[in-house]
């Protein structure tokens, strides 16, 4: 069985660049064509259709450029079942288009709870068809609680060949207030716990390609930390959010890969699937500039990570 890092960083290969596109339900900012297909049907099955529908059509046309996707879910549960519905048709979709599947849950919980969150994203449960969970290839999880939290996730990299990426540096503003305390006697910051944390328990998930399946989100809104976190994980995948709306520069995402060009994947999501000018966009329109905003992300990304491997 194939380790999950080494199967991404293949997909990564084969489309030729490390775009990761974020799936994300922003109600208020839904071209018109979906909006009014919700309008038209109110109901659970009607809401279903029409977003499932929307994924599908930025799945489509994301999917020969890109590896990967990460569907964010706590958007959709408001919708409660069907919002599960939608996530689940989602990742079904991503996976028929042969693309890794990164769920964004940012789970993180103690013993069964921990388990039970496993199995829900990545799978492994036993039962019916029906009860295997969404079956997404990795998911993030928070460390929050410690590193006993994590062995289920670690059990199903090891079984399932599944990954999984540990919130380390995130790239909101206020991730300040929490992961740069300093600790210990070393007052070592604890986005640098973390990462020691990624590291060692990453360590006998290692595939073929010098990657580990336990990877890390490291934002890169903190460009200056990079090198740093890079030291503390070389063997770790960094999922980096922050280009885009988030306002990271390509140079920024750049400083987070290795020397050998991998080791990270870059999350956009609002500057690709929401990234049009009018709200009436045409569906054709639509796919189009998905596809538009993906061809320059992609050419942006490669210009940054040469430049960096220039100056090395």
């Amino acid at each position: 069985m194939m380790s999950f890092a080494d199967s991404l960083l293949s997909h990564v290969q084969n489309k030729g660049n490390p775009c990761l596109i974020g799936l994300d339900y922003h109600e208020g900012r839904l071209p018109d064509f979906v909006r009014n297909d919700l309008a038209r049907n109110p109901s659970p099955e009607g809401y279903r259709a029409a977003l499932s529908g929307f994924f599908r059509r930025i799945i489509a046309a994301v999917a020969p450029l890109v590896p990967a996707v990460k569907p964010q879910i706590s958007l959709l549960e408001s919708m409660t079942w069907v919002g599960a519905q939608v996530f689940m048709d989602v990742v079904a979709a991503a996976r028929e288009h042969g693309l890794v599947v990164i769920a964004d849950a940012k789970r993180g919980d103690i013993a069964s709870s921990a388990v039970g969150y496993a199995k829900a994203f990545l799978g492994g449960a036993e039962g019916p068809d029906f009860a295997q969970g969404y079956r997404a290839d990795a998911m993030t999880v928070n460390p929050f609680l410690g590193r006993d939290t994590l062995d289920p996730y670690l059990d199903a990299c090891r079984a399932l060949g599944k990954g999984v990426f540990v919130l380390v540096r995130t790239s909101n503003k206020g991730s300040v207030e929490t992961q740069n305390i300093e600790v210990g006697d070393s007052r070592t910051p604890m986005f640098a716990v973390y990462a020691r944390m990624v590291d060692e328990i990453g360590a006998s998930l290692i595939g073929e390609k010098g990657y580990s399946s336990v990877g890390a989100v490291v934002g890169a809104t903190f460009p200056d930390e990079a090198s740093q976190l890079r030291a503390l994980m070389p063997r770790a995948i960094f999922l980096v959010p922050g280009y885009g709306a988030q306002g990271a520069t390509a140079d920024d995402v750049a400083r987070n890969f290795n020397a050998d060009g991998l080791g990270a994947i870059v999350n956009a999501s609002r500057s690709v699937t929401y990234g049009f000018e009018r709200s009436d966009i045409s569906p054709g329109a639509y796919d189009r500039t998905v596809r538009d905003n993906v061809l320059r992300m992609a050419g942006d990304i490669a210009k940054g990570i040469e430049r960096r491997l220039r100056r090395e």
